[in-house]
């Protein structure tokens, strides 16, 4: 190891040199990139009518469909397209595309206009990615731009513009031929509808089946109401019949508040003590005292003979039960009474409606004919007014959003740039370093000699006597 390292030293200036040279140009090519700005959004392809096989005439594979990887694909591919590009360009300016290049924002001439959308092309076809997953409906959008907010922009732009695009690319072209098909057996068909209106208008309905179902609801409703009333004031007057049990037991009046005469105790309490202040001047045997303690022991003969408390005053007031059971009967008595007013009403309504739902049962007869005769005629226009219909509404809910293609996620406002910068840097140094190692392994291999004389004796196996020409320790010899 130490003579392959020896050898190596000897060729360090070539491998610096070859180390200098990629290593420039890998540092040149990383500092001349720019920080770019990645918008990402996600869409979400379902399977939809224009990817169902629908003839115009005969059954013949109907509804035959593509799988979720074709239709994935196909969806992308207009995704892809430069048309699509070019639409986006026009929307959102070339100033929004290629704001570092301000000569190509108001191009004057064919040719000028010609270079900018080109460059602007060339723009979003490097930027614009999709990528997709087997068996995956969702396809992920990503567009890189040096500006945040222009990337974001003209990714939003791009959904926008392709959910209008695609219905273009995709338009069925028989829709005026199925027009004109439909208007001839319309006109067949305007007679039966003429007879069809005379008879509801006769009958004063606008909707036979619309009438018949609400008269029908209105009597289901109308009974279920007159049910839950007739309940309601079974329980009502049964309420109130214990109501008025409970008033029966109770008086409108009771006891609120009792005060007591303590004019005894307080008086015991003031001679004990009038009887120690006396002690402080006599003795116990003197008589003021004695006169006291006397008077002590007659007031305590009255407290123990029961006579010393007694009732001073006595308050009575209403009886709040009372008076609460009277209030729920009142209010009983006006709910009863409304209910049962409620009830005549109710009966008063469903014979009515009742009478109607019968006229409508006997006009039935005479709905179902015109009806059968109007639906014989549609029956012959069936496939081409369902298919125009099915063309109209695709239309209609692409204009309003609803369509195969549904936005997962939009695109918003990307907040850290990426660049490779490091990266190319880093890797410029392995390689630099990896191929100085190599050039200087090849030259070792390659150029002739020995770098001193131990070398030499380690690899002839044979002992140097003396060298020659010898001026420096590191320059390569020959065994003598």
């Amino acid at each position: 190891m130490d003579d392959i390292l020896r050898l190596l030293l000897r060729e360090l200036w070539l491998m610096a040199i070859v180390f200098a040279v990629i290593f420039g140009i890998g540092a040149a090519v990383a500092l001349s990139m720019h920080s770019t700005y990645t918008a990402s959004a996600s869409l979400l392809m379902q399977l939809s009518k224009d990817y169902v096989y629908d003839p115009l005439a005969g059954d013949a594979a109907r509804g035959a469909i593509a799988t979720t990887d074709e239709v994935v694909q196909s969806e992308v591919e207009i995704l892809n397209s430069t048309e699509l590009k070019k639409r986006v360009i026009e929307k959102v300016g070339l100033k929004t595309v290629l704001p570092e290049t301000p000569a190509m924002w108001n191009p004057q001439t064919p040719a000028q206009k010609a270079q900018a959308e080109a460059a602007a092309l060339k723009v979003l076809q490097g930027g614009f990615a999709t990528s997709t997953a087997p068996q995956n409906k969702v396809v992920r959008l990503t567009f890189k731009h040096a500006d945040a907010m222009s990337a974001a922009l003209i990714l939003n732009t791009m959904i926008d513009e392709y959910q209008l695009y695609r219905q273009q690319v995709l338009t069925d072209s028989v829709g005026p031929a199925l027009q004109q098909q439909k208007d001839a057996f319309d006109r067949k068909l305007g007679e039966a509808d003429s007879a069809y209106q005379n008879f509801l208008a006769q009958n004063g309905v606008g909707d036979f089946i619309t009438a018949k179902a609400t008269y029908t609801s209105l009597s289901q409703t109308l009974t279920t109401e007159l049910f839950s009333v007739e309940a309601k004031l079974a329980e009502d007057r049964a309420r109130l019949s214990g109501i008025n049990r409970s008033l029966v037991s109770l008086t409108p009046e009771m006891s609120v508040e009792r005060d007591l005469d303590l004019s005894v105790p307080n008086k015991i309490f003031t001679l004990k003590q009038k009887r120690q202040e006396l002690l402080t001047r006599y003795l116990p045997t003197a008589q003021p005292v004695k006169d006291v303690d006397i008077e002590i022991a007659g007031y305590e003969a009255m407290m123990n003979g029961g006579q010393g408390v007694g009732e001073q005053a006595h308050k009575v007031g209403v009886n709040p039960i009372y008076q609460d059971l009277t209030t729920q009967k009142l209010n009983l008595e006006a709910e009863i009474a409304s209910l049962e007013g409620r009830r005549s009403l109710l009966r008063s309504q469903a014979d009515d409606v009742n009478g109607r739902l019968l006229d409508l049962q006997g006009l039935e007869a005479q709905y179902n004919s015109l009806t059968i005769e109007r639906d014989a005629l549609q029956k012959n226009v069936s496939t081409f007014t369902q298919r125009l219909q099915e063309n109209e509404a695709q239309k209609e809910m692409t204009k309003g959003g609803s369509d195969g293609v549904r936005v997962v996620e939009k695109a918003s406002l990307p907040d850290k740039p990426k660049s490779f910068k490091k990266i190319i840097l880093i890797m410029s140094f392995l390689f630099a370093g990896f191929t100085a190692l190599c050039v200087g392994g090849l030259r070792v291999v390659t150029r002739k000699g020995i770098v001193n004389a131990d070398m030499a004796a380690r690899a002839l196996d044979l002992p140097v006597l003396a060298t020659a020409g010898v001026k420096s320790a590191d320059r390569p010899v020959r065994a003598a």
